[in-house]
């Protein structure tokens, strides 16, 4: 068997026939994952639903939109979001998150942190959320740089075609 050992066999369906064709092969997912692991545990719960192209996208046009109003570039700025507001809603939300960043980062100096979340080095925050975090982290983006007299893209005045946003006045 080629499945590492610290993978979780994870199927996903969202329709009967996906949730069938993905249950046909349950015999031999959980024959193999008990010749792995030993004791295995089968749970089935509601997807959460990985942050969005369009989310991603409207991060970095508030990005760029604040480093060319403010006095930081944009990856200073997307630094200063995740370790602002990405690593709260992680550390609250995901235990396995909070442990690593704790033991790893937190005992950091700010300045080595906010290093720490910008290329090359680049400490996975926002990859790891969902669609709903990456909606609470984006509000929260958007309250910050807006509060300091920023003005943003607003996401809901959009145009005819959904990637065409209207500059908010």
């Amino acid at each position: 068997m080629t499945k590492p050992a610290n993978k979780p066999f994870v199927s996903r369906a969202s329709t009967i026939q996906e949730a069938l064709a993905t249950a046909a092969k349950l015999p031999k997912v959980i024959t193999d994952a008990i010749q792995l692991w030993g004791d295995v545990e089968i749970v089935v719960r509601k997807r959460q639903v990985k942050r969005s192209t369009d989310q991603n996208k409207l991060q970095r046009k508030w990005l760029l939109e604040a480093e060319a109003q403010g006095d930081h570039t944009a990856e200073e700025y997307r630094g200063f979001c995740k370790l602002h507001f990405a690593v709260p809603i992680l550390r609250w939300e995901l235990p396995e998150f909070k442990e690593k960043y704790d033991r790893i980062v937190k005992p950091l100096p700010y300045e080595a942190k906010l290093e720490l979340m910008q290329e090359p080095l680049d400490f996975p925050c926002t990859r790891l959320m969902s669609k709903d975090q990456k909606t609470r982290y984006l509000d929260a983006v958007y309250q910050h740089f807006t509060s300091l007299g920023m003005r943003l893209t607003d996401p809901n005045l959009r145009g005819y075609k959904p990637d065409e946003y209207k500059e908010v006045a």
